[in-house]
């Protein structure tokens, strides 16, 4: 519990680094990057809940539950991609880009902590 709580406290900095860095170079579309991040919020919480539930049912599988999770929430980003209205903002390749590698950056870091731990105590 306590390496979940410091995973969504690094999501909350990411949050906020980039949120006064677009406000202070790009200064529009604001709604559009907060319902961008709400999105990632959801998918974020659901890989971290659905990797916690995998390790205590199919603790051997975490692996490949690690690898369906990233590939759905590509395919998911690219589903909703459009409706969010993404391209609207300048540059928006380059504002939305950074915070989906740093948020796969931080899954990745939570599924191999995951992995460690099972390893440890099998």
């Amino acid at each position: 519990m306590k390496s979940n709580f410091i995973y969504i406290i690094l999501f909350f900095i990411i949050f906020g680094i980039h949120f006064v860095l677009f406000r202070a170079f790009v200064k529009c579309c604001e709604p559009v990057f907060i319902r961008y991040y709400l999105f990632l919020m959801i998918l974020f919480f659901l890989v971290i809940t659905i990797m916690s539930i995998f390790k205590k049912l199919y603790p051997n599988y975490l692996g490949f539950a690690f690898m369906g999770l990233v590939m759905l929430k590509l395919a998911l980003m690219f589903l909703v991609m459009n409706k969010l209205k993404l391209s609207q903002v300048p540059n928006y390749k380059i504002h939305f880009i950074l915070p989906y590698l740093c948020l796969l950056m931080l899954v990745t870091l939570y599924s191999i902590n995951l992995i460690q731990k099972n390893e440890k105590n099998q």
